[in-house]
């Protein structure tokens, strides 16, 4: 045990660090590149499956120590394959499954067993790249005869320029008289609204009129019934005064002065 717990090392008289550094380094890059296409990488599963040997349920994006590797085929020619490969956590059994970019899923190699099974749809119905690529291609050479049918090639392109300006010009003119309704309406609800105002203002002073002119013509009807009754008692008063007073004489013979033409007042004696 003091043998192995040993700090000194043996170092021989030809030893030279910086050799045995790059060494090192050819070493450890010999060991990558022997099995470049294996590489240990950490997954989650990607659907539910159950192990064939004891039976052993996995359910999906459970994580995993497994492995990658390249497949030598590719789908169409450009999207590589990978093979995926985990162990089964009760029986240490190999399962591996493979990457499917034509459907765009994966498939199940061996090893174990998927517990769902998508449907997919028939061979019948799927089409093949040659046939996507023709149906594209007559799709666009529809629209191009559609596009050539609407637009006249003899039309001339000032003709077209004139066309568009007309259109504008008519767009702004329909703008502006928009505009224009817009304002009147806005002045006209103005008005009505002005003229609403003067009709309440109006019926307002009328009333307070109405009740003046009904408080005067009370004042005036008792004003007059007033008066009335005072002549009456007047004319009554002076009546009973003649009949009591009966020595007081009706006419009065009054004395008048004469004059002379010379402007001078003579009594007679």
């Amino acid at each position: 045990m003091s043998e192995r717990k040993a700090i000194n090392k043996y170092y021989p008289p030809d030893y030279n660090p910086l050799e045995a550094e790059k060494a090192a380094k050819k070493l450890s890059k010999r060991l990558k590149t022997t099995n470049k296409d294996v590489v240990t990488i950490r997954l989650m599963t990607p659907f539910g499956m159950r192990c064939l040997k004891c039976d052993e349920y996995i359910s999906k994006s459970r994580k995993f120590n497994g492995k990658k590797q390249l497949l030598p085929e590719k789908y169409l020619d450009s999207i590589k394959i990978y093979r995926l490969s985990i162990k089964c956590p009760r029986c240490n059994n190999l399962i591996s499954f493979r990457t499917d970019p034509k459907k765009a899923d994966y498939v199940m190699e061996v090893g174990g067993e998927r517990s769902y099974i998508r449907k997919d749809y028939d061979s019948a119905q799927l089409e093949s790249v040659d046939e996507a690529l023709e149906r594209l291609t007559k799709e666009q050479e529809r629209e191009k005869s559609e596009l050539e049918g609407k637009l006249d090639p003899t039309a001339d392109k000032m003709e077209l320029l004139e066309e568009k300006l007309a259109t504008l010009q008519q767009q702004q003119q329909d703008d502006e008289s928009l505009e224009n309704l817009k304002k009147l309406k806005y002045a006209s609800l103005k008005k009505a609204e002005e003229l609403n105002q003067k009709l309440d203002l109006n019926k307002g002073t009328k009333g307070a009129n109405n009740g003046i002119e009904d408080d005067d013509m009370e004042l005036n009807s008792q004003v007059e019934s007033a008066f009335k009754e005072h002549q009456q008692n007047s004319t009554s008063s002076i009546l009973n005064q003649l009949i009591t007073n009966k020595s007081i004489p009706i006419k009065k013979k009054l004395k008048r002065k004469k004059q002379n033409p010379l402007g001078v007042s003579v009594r007679k004696k």
